[in-house]
């Protein structure tokens, strides 16, 4: 019996470290099906609206005078928009405005911020959809980068990865730009 209860207990593990490598090899292929099909995250190139100046677009004004910066924006009804807004954890760079599409209700950007404790001076809601309109964006998330007080290009931001490299960049220009100043000063 105790024969019997062991081989048995020897088949179930061979069987359980089968399995397990199937797992592993198949979640090997999604990624390599991934990459194959290019749905990986890349981000895409999203045209340019013809006025540059961020104000006239309906972005806060301060953006005229920035020598770098980017703005987010985001629709509630969008995982992707979730979990970006769930990556910033409250801690909103300085340098990064976002721009919050409210979902069906009317509180949809309110529920978004307070969820994702966005920070109410760095966050626009676009309740009529004028901003993404005026920018000629119709898919979110998006990103805009802002350099010398002009909206210098936009792109797609497919995932937490690429948020975190467009925020690198900022801290990397604003402390660039701090070095510089106390070089020259």
């Amino acid at each position: 019996m105790t024969i019997a209860l062991s081989a048995a207990v020897i088949v179930l593990g061979v069987l359980l470290l089968l399995l397990l490598g199937s797992h592993v090899e198949m979640y090997r292929t999604v990624e390599q099906l991934r990459e194959y099909s290019g749905l990986v995250d890349q981000p895409v190139p999203l045209d340019l609206p013809a006025e540059r100046l961020p104000s006239r677009v309906g972005l806060p004004a301060a953006l005229d005078d920035a020598v770098r910066g980017a703005v987010l924006l985001l629709s509630d009804r969008c995982g992707t928009c979730r979990s970006l807004a769930a990556a910033l954890d409250g801690a909103v760079n300085p340098d990064l405005v976002l721009v919050v599409e409210p979902g069906q209700g009317a509180d949809g950007a309110g529920e978004l911020a307070l969820t994702y404790r966005l920070d109410p001076d760095r966050t626009v809601v676009d309740r009529d959809g004028r901003i993404a309109g005026a920018l000629g964006i119709r898919v979110t998330p998006a990103a805009l980068v802002i350099e010398h007080g002009r909206i210098a290009r936009a792109t797609t931001v497919p995932s937490t990865r690429q948020l975190d490299m467009i925020l690198s960049n900022l801290r990397a220009g604003r402390s660039r730009g701090a070095r510089v100043g106390t070089e020259s000063g």
